[in-house]
Formats: structure tokens, sequence, C-alpha cells
């Protein structure tokens, strides 16, 4: 009967950090990082201040917790087997740009609040960098893909390839390419596909 409350209790507070994460995540976006306070996020929430701290540690941890968010809401642990097992570098490549396609497409709005931010909030710097990081990674797992089908244009070196590919599908790529130049995200992601498949394949 304990080990049940527990578990009650457990998905509770569970439960508290999602809404916390999500008010944060709708405010940030709305408003921007520097105008929303951990006042402004409790009350989003409907928590006490208090139990910010508690559940997150600081803004600071909230923010790093955030870029968790970004992946689950695009569901990336979902798609990132759709790159590891595909079966030709095609699908890999199209499997990579999709990933960074439907976390953009999903989570741009909070993504360009963090950035926009970043230059004048110090503590901004870790979430950006962790979530620089991930693409990166992001890169390296396609590309690496990529290599292991024998599909890697034979004069590029896989370092060339995945500074590439991370560049032509981060955030100022999108962005530029739905925002600057208005195509729609299915067009976006059919050219940049056809792009990056003429510089990268063999």
């Amino acid at each position: 009967m304990s080990g049940t409350r527990v578990d009650r209790r457990e998905q509770m507070a569970h439960q508290t950090r999602r809404d916390i994460l999500a008010a944060a995540r709708r405010l940030f976006a709305q408003r921007g990082y520097a105008a929303t306070s951990i006042n402004d996020i409790a009350a989003e929430a409907g928590v006490a201040v208090q139990t910010i701290y508690a559940r997150l540690g600081s803004k600071r941890g909230m923010l790093l917790a955030l870029i968790d968010l970004i992946d689950e809401e695009a569901g990336v642990n979902q798609l990132v087997p759709g790159v590891r097992d595909a079966g030709t570098p095609q699908e890999a490549l199209r499997a990579g740009i999709g990933i960074s396609r439907t976390v953009h497409e999903r989570c741009g709005d909070l993504i360009e609040a963090l950035f926009t931010a970043a230059g004048a909030e110090p503590e901004l710097a870790d979430a950006v960098a962790e979530g620089q990081r991930r693409h990166r990674d992001g890169a390296r797992l396609t590309i690496g893909r990529v290599q292991e089908l024998g599909g890697l244009r034979g004069s590029l070196p896989p370092k060339h390839a995945q500074a590439l590919f991370a560049l032509s599908t981060n955030h100022e790529a999108w962005r530029e390419l739905t925002e600057g130049h208005h195509l729609g995200w299915d067009t976006a992601e059919a050219r940049l596909t056809d792009a990056l498949s003429r510089s990268l394949l063999a």
C-alpha cells in the first residue's frame, strides 16, 4: 500500500514538473526569456514559486530541462531508429533531415526565443550549447550511417560532411526556408534533401 502511495506521489511530482516546463515553454515563446520571470511561470503553471525551485533547482535548471522537452515534443527518440536502421544512404539522409525538420517545425518558436535572448543572457549559454551539441550529434549519426552504407561522396571527408549537414539543418536554415522564402515545410524538406543528396552522396 505504501509503495502505491509513493508511486502516486512520484507520478504527481513528475506531472507537476511537466506542467512547469510546459508553462515556461509557452511564456518563453510568447514573451521571450528576459521578459518572463519565475513568478510568471509559477502563475501560468498554477504552482508556488518554491515548487519550481524544488522540481528544477533554478531558471538555469529549467532551461536545460527545456532542451529535453524539445526532444520529447519532437519525438526524437522514436525517430532516431529511422537513421540507424536505414537500408540505403538516401534513406539515412532523408531520416536525419526529417528529425531536424520535426524539431524545428514543432519547437522552432522556443528555439528562436532561446537563441534571441542568448546574446544578452549569460545563463542561457549552457542551454543553447546543449541544444547545439545535440544537433551536431544528429549530424554525426546521420553521416556516420551514410558512411557505413558506403554512400558518402569519395572526395568528401566525413567531418566536412557532418559540418555541411549541421549547417544546412540548423535553426537559421529552417527559418530562412520557411519564413524568409515562405516555403511550406514539405517543400523546404524536399529541397533540402535534394541539395544535400547532391552535395554529400556518392
